[in-house]
């Protein structure tokens, strides 16, 4: 039986909807989604050079992250029932930065021990019963190098929460926050700072942002999580190109 059909009378309705969607386009195409926060979007995220870094003749690559959201917003939001038009066939699915317990996240924020996990097992099975195959990804390592040159780590936790919540439910996984770490840790501070965005800070000064990308990161990050997205799962990897594309 399919399983839109044995779920269909507990699924919401986006999802009953995204069930009856029709494929992506012909047998060597396939649609691909990107669902998470900020460090995901073209504004601020990979999202750009992720793309970009794909076989844009035989994959629909469609960006559904926003910026500040967490696993809990993202939903409240209605995001996460709007990843779902046009269907894609696979999503990956990034959030962490937003969720963790700070005074600047208010209600973005979620319980680590039991919210967090639970909301990503949510995504993974309402994703599977639309008939949509997840990819987990854990969030990008954010800049913060300290004096020995190596990154301090800030997200530890959601980093295992998600990994488990991976092995249990057999979820594909890319571990970027790990593949970017290492990846800064060998450039080091001057050359992560070239692939940084800009803010301004309370003074008004001009000052790196460590957690987002100007397009050259987008680019680097992006072509990261493609060869991953490829080596993860391996029959998505003749829709990464072979040579990683250059930032215009």
């Amino acid at each position: 039986m399919n399983v839109c059909n044995a779920l269909r009378m507990a699924l919401p309705l986006f999802l009953l909807a995204a069930c009856a969607t029709q494929p992506s386009g012909k047998t060597d195409s396939v649609r691909i989604a990107l669902v998470g926060d900020s460090t995901q979007t073209e504004k601020q995220g990979y999202g750009i050079g992720f793309c970009a870094n794909l076989d844009r003749a035989h994959v629909d690559c469609i960006n559904h992250a926003k910026g500040g959201a967490s696993t809990k917003t993202y939903r409240r939001d209605g995001l996460w029932a709007t990843a779902f038009s046009p269907r894609p066939d696979w999503m990956l699915i990034q959030f962490g930065h937003n969720d963790v317990q700070s005074a600047s996240h208010g209600e973005r924020e979620t319980d680590l021990a039991t919210e967090y996990p639970a909301n990503l097992r949510r995504f993974v099975e309402e994703a599977r019963a639309a008939g949509v195959k997840p990819i987990l990804v854990t969030p990008i390592a954010r800049q913060y190098f300290q004096d020995d040159g190596k990154i301090h780590d800030d997200l530890p936790g959601h980093v295992e929460a998600m990994k488990k919540v991976a092995a249990e439910m057999n979820v594909p996984l890319i571990d970027l926050h790990q593949l970017s770490q290492d990846y800064l840790e060998k450039i080091g501070q001057p050359e992560g700072r070239k692939l940084s965005a800009t803010k301004k800070d309370a003074n008004g000064e001009t000052v790196q942002d460590k957690t987002h990308f100007n397009l050259a990161g987008s680019y680097v990050f992006g072509r990261m999580v493609a060869e991953a997205m490829g080596r993860t799962v391996p029959e998505l990897a003749h829709y990464v190109t072979p040579e990683a594309a250059k930032a215009p």
